[in-house]
């Protein structure tokens, strides 16, 4: 993919990254505790979360996206292999003029700035938790194929070694040397599921950092507003950390962006019933309260103007049972 591509589709990158991110979490966080209390992971479930190359599941697209951001972003530096020395270069100097057109150029640069603007470490702070959450996706990627592998031991291999072993032919100098595996097999399950919330979770502390740039993406701050319980939950206890570094103390802001996305893309209703939770739960503003009345109003205009019945939401020419019913609304 070239630079001017993830340029475009940078806002619609990073939330895939934390909408698959939150994902990859919970479903292995089931597993944990499957594995807690059967002392076994699913295989199926680990197979689907991985997938194949024709076939990616959500965690392998997770990683992609991981690697597209913050791997081949253009004019972001590459980080040294493991062993080699990083080397420094000036971060605020421009790339040649034949590496890209000005407008690119003038993108890459207001990335910079902004990111120097809000993270105490500015643009190279920004570089290194980019690195590290790439690190923490593909680490835990890794690791959790061969947890995969682990499971599918479990489920047949073990077990088939058990029913071989009840066999009346099957002598204890055929069977004792084997009897242990299962249970190393075990082990490592439990190892391998502890490294992967381990990772995992430091990456979600990391990631809450790193999106204090990401303040004024509308498609990150659509998802987190429609899966605003969804995303609690797996972040915990740092979800009020990342909308602190999205959004500091107006939070009302994260439900006029989300309310205004799905109004850009032409979807009135999830805007209007986004916008009615949040004010159920008291987190409109002045400015939330105003955009509300103002999609109510234009719900009422249009339900009237066009015929439909503000009672039954059906275009009827003949009284509805609302109206028959003396309720004071309905089809007329």
């Amino acid at each position: 993919m070239n630079g001017r591509w993830l340029l475009a589709n940078r806002d619609f990158l990073v939330r895939d990254l934390v909408r698959d991110y939150c994902t990859v979490y919970s479903l292995l966080a089931d597993q944990r505790h499957r594995f807690d209390v059967d002392g076994a992971v699913s295989y199926t479930a680990l197979r689907d979360l991985l997938g194949e190359a024709m076939r990616k599941g959500v965690f392998w697209r997770l990683k992609d996206t991981a690697h597209h951001l913050f791997r081949n972003s253009p004019g972001i530096e590459a980080m040294a292999p493991g062993g080699m020395p990083v080397v420094e270069l000036p971060l605020l100097e421009d790339p040649p003029a034949e590496s890209g057109n000005e407008a690119e150029l003038a993108q890459i640069n207001a990335l910079r700035r902004h990111a120097d603007s809000v993270l105490p470490g500015g643009a190279r702070a920004q570089k290194a938790l980019e690195a590290l959450i790439d690190w923490c996706i593909g680490y835990a990627f890794h690791e959790c194929g061969k947890l995969k592998e682990d499971a599918f031991q479990g489920q047949h291999y073990a077990n088939r070694l058990i029913q071989i072993s009840r066999s009346p032919a099957v002598t204890a100098d055929m069977y004792n040397p084997l009897r242990g595996l299962g249970g190393q097999t075990s082990e490592s399950s439990s190892r391998e599921l502890s490294r992967i919330m381990h990772v995992l979770g430091h990456g979600l502390r990391l990631l809450a950092s790193y999106l204090a740039v990401e303040r004024y993406n509308a498609h990150l701050a659509r998802w987190l507003a429609s899966e605003e319980d969804f995303a609690r939950r797996v972040f915990g206890p740092n979800y009020d950390h990342l909308l602190a570094s999205l959004f500091g103390n107006d939070r009302e802001r994260l439900y006029l962006m989300a309310a205004r996305d799905f109004l850009n893309a032409g979807r009135h209703e999830p805007a209007l019933a986004l916008l009615a939770k949040a004010k159920e739960s008291g987190r409109l503003g002045r400015d939330g309260l105003a955009l509300l009345a103002e999609l109510e109003c234009e719900s009422t205009a249009q339900c009237e103007g066009t015929g439909v019945c503000a009672a039954c939401g059906k275009k009827n020419s003949l009284p509805c049972l609302p109206y028959l019913a003396g309720q004071g609304r309905g089809c007329a």
